[in-house]
């Protein structure tokens, strides 16, 4: 068998922010931790090592375009430099570099973070006429992938039932146990009546339904929504800041990691108010299981996959993300019932300290890395996000 340290990995993104939460700090520095050697080629102005991954940087392209065309030439042949045997990619745009790359003998992994062809109908630059060629071209470029590349790995189960073959296996996005927590967190009663949310901030995150609906909560309450993230629609930004619930929002802009526990530690429960869409209907959002993971109850949209989870775990509420009437009771009753929240963010912290975590996640990508290169030791157990 193999040393792992004699195995060179790179990691590959054109589109995900630097230093992305699974891409980084989950895949690359586990894998490092392992023993592999690991090069991560992204967006960036410098080489640098990171947790013991290497950071190979991209330059910033002009458009979607050029880092869709130049910009896959550019990480194809960085990915080349590096020596590495196994190429791991995470952005559909680079499946026809990966096929070169293929054909030059290295090893291929795609990671499929969300189903691609169904996101399209939630971009809100993209011309309606464009969206069913997309379709198609995507559907046929992914079909390729599964069969060419040597293994695809899959963040959601809706993702690894689309990519139903031998080599598909499920690799979650689970929380980093311990990674958000706050040593200074306070009981519940002892919080102010904040309530938070973290991430995007578009019509699709449900950001104009949070504002509104914190704007019906009861006044004598005193409740504020903590919101942490960068506005990605410009019409939505002047849509919230103009309406009447805008006045009891604190808005945090964009937190780094060690921002956001403390951030958490502050609130008594976290919105997940995703609005209906092919895609996000079957979504297992990161963010649902962060606030799990900080001992937070979550108010989420009433899917099926969602509320079944809520249900048997008794962690959270489940309303329609469409009506701010609704939103704003949710958030009332966790807000006046201090134990109550408590109570189900603790049961939903045991749900992800017991199963749904990166220990178990992280497991299974060593094990897939040393299937693929022959190398390593067995490490401890895996799961599934099902029960």
């Amino acid at each position: 068998m193999r040393s792992r340290d004699k195995v060179r990995v790179a990691h590959v993104t054109t589109v995900h922010r630097p230093f992305d939460t699974r891409i980084f700090h989950k895949q690359c520095v586990t894998l490092a931790a392992a023993g592999y050697d690991v090069t991560l080629i992204q967006e960036g102005d410098k080489r640098e090592v990171v947790k013991g991954v290497s950071i190979e940087p991209l330059p910033q392209f002009r458009n979607r375009l050029d880092r869709s065309t130049r910009g896959v030439w550019f990480a194809m042949r960085r990915a080349l430099k590096s020596r590495a045997e196994v190429v791991h990619f995470h952005d559909a745009e680079f499946i026809w570099g990966g096929l070169i790359l293929k054909a030059l003998g290295r090893k291929l992994i795609y990671d499929v973070h969300e189903d691609v062809a169904k996101d399209m109908v939630d971009k809100a630059y993209m011309p309606r006429w464009a969206i069913p060629p997309l379709h198609l071209a995507v559907w046929m470029m992914e079909w390729l992938a599964q069969r060419a590349f040597d293994r695809v790995s899959a963040a959601t189960r809706s993702i690894s039932d689309r990519f139903a073959t031998p080599k598909t296996i499920l690799i979650r996005n689970t929380p980093i146990i311990g990674e958000l927590s706050f040593a200074g967190a306070r009981a519940f009663r002892d919080r102010p009546p904040y309530v938070g949310y973290m991430g995007g901030l578009a019509g699709l995150n449900g950001t104009e339904q949070m504002v509104t609906g914190i704007g019906q909560v009861a006044e004598e309450l005193g409740v504020r929504l903590l919101l942490a993230g960068k506005f990605v629609d410009s019409d939505i930004e002047r849509l919230v800041r103009s309406s009447a619930g805008w006045r009891r929002v604190e808005y945090l802009g964009w937190l780094d990691r060690p921002q956001v526990g403390p951030m958490l530690a502050k609130v008594r429960c976290g919105l997940v108010l995703y609005q209906p869409s092919p895609n996000v209907i079957s979504a297992e959002p990161n963010k649902f299981f962060e606030y799990l993971s900080s001992g937070l109850p979550v108010v989420a949209s009433d899917y099926p996959l969602w509320r079944a989870f809520i249900e048997e775990f008794q962690c959270g509420l489940v309303v329609d993300p469409r009506d701010p009437a609704a939103i704003a009771a949710a958030i009332e009753r966790l807000i006046r019932n201090p134990d109550e929240a408590e109570a189900m963010g603790r049961r939903g912290r045991e749900a992800v300290v017991n199963e749904y975590n990166w220990g178990k996640d992280g497991a299974k990508l060593v094990r897939l890395y040393d299937d693929i290169s022959g190398a390593g030791d067995e490490v401890g157990e895996g799961g599934s996000f099902a029960a």
